[in-house]
C-alpha cells in the first residue's frame, strides 16, 4: 500500500515540480519527520572549529588561512599570471564565446583585460586587510564584462568565480591598473573584486575584530535574503542586502527607547554593519534588523532539522553561477547552508568532495550498492557527481530525493534539455543532459559534519 504523507498541504496548482515530488515534500518537516534523531545536536561549536581547522590544512580543499597569511603568500610571478590569463582568453577567442553585447571575444577584449591586470598587484604586491561592505562578486579578471557561451545568456558569466557576503574578510594584495578593482584572497578563493565594495582596515586588529566574532555576539542570517530597512538619516546602512550565511556582530541596543538609525529598537536585533568611508577605510555602524527575519543569535545548533529548514529557505530561488546575481550555484548553496552552523566549506564541488569528513568513494558502484548506502545516510548529507553537488533529503516510496541549485538537466519527458537555474527538489533517477541518471553518476557521498 502507498505510504501516507506525514505532512499535508493544499496543493498549489501553479507551482511546477519534478515528477514524484509532492507538495508535502516542499516542507522540511516532512523529511525531519522521517528521522528519529532530527533534533539531536550532531556537532558542537568546538568540534566544528576543529573540523574547520583540518579543512584549512587539507591541500585538496584549496582553503586560505587568512589569519596567518603573509606577503610571501600573495606574491606572484608576473609572467605566470599573464601567461595563464592569456591562455584562457585565447581559448575564448577560439570561437563560441561572446561578450554581453553579443560580440565574439576579440583580441582587443583580451588585450584590455591583460592591461588592467597589470596594476600594483603584479608590480608591487602588498598585504592589506579588508572587509566586504556589500554582497559582491569575486571575478577572475578586473572587469565588468561578461563572457558567455550562448548569445544572450547574460546570467552565466565565465569570468565569475564566487560571491562574497557582507562582513566577510579579505586579504588585499593589490589593485588593477584602473584602480577600480582590488586583488583579494577570501577564505576559499582568490580573484578580483570592485574596490568600492571593500573597506580597508587600519590594522590587523581592527580587521579581526570585524569578523572573528565571539560566539556569544554572533548574529547569523538563516534565510535566503533580506534587506535592511531604508533610512534617509543613515544612508550607509539603508537597504543593504544580507544573504544566507552572513555573519554580523550583535550590538548593544541601548536603553528603553534609545534610537538606532533614528528609531527605537523594539522587536529588532541591533547589529554592526561594515561601511566604507569616503577615503575607503573601514568603520562599523549600528543597524536594526527586524526579529521576523531569519536571523539567529549565535550559530544555529547543528541538528538535521535545522539543516533542512535552512536548505529549504532557498527552495525556488534562482541559480547563480559562481555566486553571480546575488544567488548561488550548487556548491555555493551547500556552503551557505553549513555556514549558518559555523562550518566553513571549500568553494567548489571538487574541493568540497575532498573535505576531511566522513565520506565514501562510490565510483564504480552499482545503483543497487549506492541505494544500500543511501538507505543508511542521514538528511543533510552531500552527494557528488562531476560538476554537481546536492543535499540528500531521504528515501520515500522507493525513491531517493535531493535538493540542490541546478543549472540544467535532461528533460524527464523527452525533448530539449531543461534550463532549470533554480533550487529544486528531485529524485536521483532524473537524467543528465547525456541521458544517464544522477544516481548512476554519483562518485562521492559525504556527511560533511562528521569529521
Amino acid at each position: 500500500a502507498m505510504a501516507v504523507l506525514p505532512v499535508t498541504f493544499s496543493a498549489r496548482a501553479d507551482v511546477t515540480m519534478f515528477p514524484d515530488v509532492g507538495e508535502a515534500m516542499t516542507n522540511p518537516d516532512f523529511w525531519a519527520y522521517l528521522d528519529p534523531e532530527a533534533d539531536r545536536v550532531q556537532m558542537d561549536q568546538a568540534s566544528i572549529a576543529a573540523l574547520n581547522e583540518r579543512m584549512l590544512h587539507t591541500p585538496d580543499c584549496q582553503m586560505y588561512d587568512l589569519k596567518n597569511m603573509s606577503l610571501r603568500d600573495v606574491r606572484v610571478t608576473r609572467e605566470q599570471v599573464l601567461k595563464h590569463a592569456n591562455e584562457e582568453l585565447t581559448g575564448w577567442m577560439g570561437g563560441g564565446y561572446y561578450d554581453q553585447y553579443g560580440n565574439p571575444i576579440s583580441a582587443e577584449f583580451a588585450a584590455s583585460i591583460l592591461e588592467n591586470i597589470q596594476g600594483t598587484y603584479l608590480d608591487s604586491p602588498m598585504l592589506a586587510y579588508g572587509i566586504a561592505v556589500n554582497r559582491t562578486d569575486l571575478r577572475a579578471y578586473p572587469t565588468e564584462s561578461i563572457v558567455t557561451d550562448e548569445l544572450g545568456d547574460l546570467n552565466f558569466d565565465y569570468i565569475q568565480l564566487s560571491g562574497i557576503r557582507v562582513n566577510e574578510p579579505v586579504i588585499i594584495a593589490g589593485t588593477s591598473a584602473d584602480g577600480q578593482y582590488c586583488k583579494v584572497f577570501t577564505s576559499n578563493c582568490d580573484g578580483w573584486v570592485r574596490s568600492s565594495d571593500v573597506a580597508v582596515c587600519k590594522s590587523r586588529g581592527e580587521w579581526l575584530s570585524a569578523w572573528d566574532i565571539p560566539s556569544e555576539r554572533v548574529l547569523v542570517v538563516t534565510e535566503s535574503r533580506f534587506t535592511t530597512e531604508y533610512s534617509n538619516t543613515d544612508p550607509e546602512t539603508s537597504g543593504r542586502e544580507l544573504t544566507l550565511g552572513t555573519v554580523l556582530e550583535e550590538a548593544d541596543a541601548g536603553g528603553f527607547g534609545d534610537r538606532i538609525t533614528n528609531r527605537a529598537a523594539f522587536h529588532n536585533y541591533a547589529a554592526y554593519l561594515p561601511v566604507r568611508l569616503s577615503d575607503g577605510s573601514y568603520a562599523k555602524k549600528k543597524v536594526l534588523i527586524s526579529q521576523h527575519h531569519g536571523i539567529h543569535e549565535g550559530y544555529l545548533p547543528l541538528t538535521r532539522r535545522n539543516i533542512l529548514h535552512t536548505a529549504f529557505s532557498m527552495l525556488g530561488d534562482a541559480y547563480g553561477w559562481g555566486g553571480m546575481l546575488a544567488a548561488e550555484d550548487c556548491s555555493g548553496y551547500i556552503r551557505d547552508i553549513y555556514r549558518c552552523f559555523g562550518l566553513e566549506l571549500p568553494r567548489n564541488t571538487t574541493w568540497q568532495a575532498a573535505s576531511p569528513a566522513a565520506r565514501a568513494d562510490v565510483t564504480g558502484w552499482s545503483d543497487m550498492e549506492k541505494c544500500a548506502l543511501l538507505n543508511a545516510l542521514p538528511a543533510g548529507s552531500t552527494l557528488f557527481f562531476r560538476g554537481h553537488t546536492m543535499m540528500y533529503l531521504g528515501q520515500w516510496n522507493g525513491k531517493y530525493y535531493v535538493i540542490s541549485s541546478v543549472s540544467s538537466m535532461g528533460n524527464p519527458y523527452g525533448g530539449k534539455n531543461l534550463r532549470v537555474r533554480s533550487v529544486v527538489i528531485n529524485t536521483l533517477d532524473v537524467i543528465r543532459a547525456n541521458g544517464t541518471t544522477w544516481l548512476s553518476n554519483l562518485h562521492t557521498m559525504m556527511i560533511p559534519y562528521q569529521g
